[in-house]
């Protein structure tokens, strides 16, 4: 059965490559952006997820076009490589508007859609926060926060058959670094070039069908944070320092 799924940042990255990743599994997409795609998506929405106006355009479209979401999935958001000290307050604010607080406004917004569907939230978090990396306090703090919210909405939301997946993924080659905020070189995370968007996509929409509640990228991933927080915290801080020049 088709499913009715949006998208949020589906213009590039990973919103791009989920989008074409539902597409081709028959699904019809619903991409949202500030900027078009690069590709001809089935329906698009211009609009801004941190603007009370954006989240209610895409509210109002889907119920007016199809009356239901199956699924939702939050994943624009962007990054910031400063220290605390250096990122500026209004900097601050910005990151937490779109990578926390929109994910919270618009899943609020869709729930009678999702509800009426017995739909999916899929909230792509990030590996970041469930380890502390200096220099990227800000993002690990919003995506920590995006985890708690899913992992606490998945609870609330289990006796209404709505299903919630928090997505947590290491760096994968998106360009998200020349879209942050930066006020210090970033340092080469190994590998990351290797993980590519659509890699990330299959296996996101492959942890969706098996109603998977949470997941890291990849998933050994999880053992190997444990071990740096666990096990070698001083060498961990210790390496850190060096990578950023602290």
């Amino acid at each position: 059965m088709k499913k009715i799924v949006l998208i949020t940042g589906a213009s590039s990255g990973l919103g791009l490559a989920m989008a074409k990743c539902f597409l081709s599994h028959g699904h019809i997409v619903i991409g949202v952006s500030r900027h078009r795609p690069p590709v001809e998506l089935p329906y698009w929405i211009e609009a801004d997820v941190t603007t009370r106006s954006g989240q209610e355009k895409i509210a109002a479209f889907v119920a007016e076009k199809f009356g239901r979401l199956d699924v939702l999935v939050n994943n624009a958001g962007k990054g910031s490589y400063a220290t605390w000290e250096e990122l500026p307050e209004t900097k601050l604010r910005e990151l937490f508007e779109l990578d926390f607080f929109a994910v919270v406004a618009l899943t609020r917004i869709l729930l009678p859609q999702l509800e009426k569907a017995h739909g999916s939230i899929i909230n792509i978090s990030s590996a970041a926060g469930k380890l502390w990396v200096p220099c990227m306090g800000a993002y690990c703090a919003a995506k920590a926060a995006v985890a708690m919210f899913s992992n606490t909405l998945g609870i609330e939301l289990s006796r209404r058959n709505i299903h919630v997946l928090d997505v947590a993924p290491r760096q994968i080659n998106t360009g998200f670094s020349r879209r942050a905020f930066v006020c210090r070189e970033v340092p080469d995370s190994p590998g990351s070039r290797r993980t590519t968007p659509e890699r990330l996509a299959s296996f996101v929409y492959r942890a969706w069908e098996r109603k998977k509640r949470r997941v890291t990228y990849p998933p050994m991933l999880d053992a190997a944070l444990f071990f740096l927080r666990a096990v070698i915290p001083g060498i961990y801080q210790k390496v850190s320092l060096k990578l950023w020049k602290l």
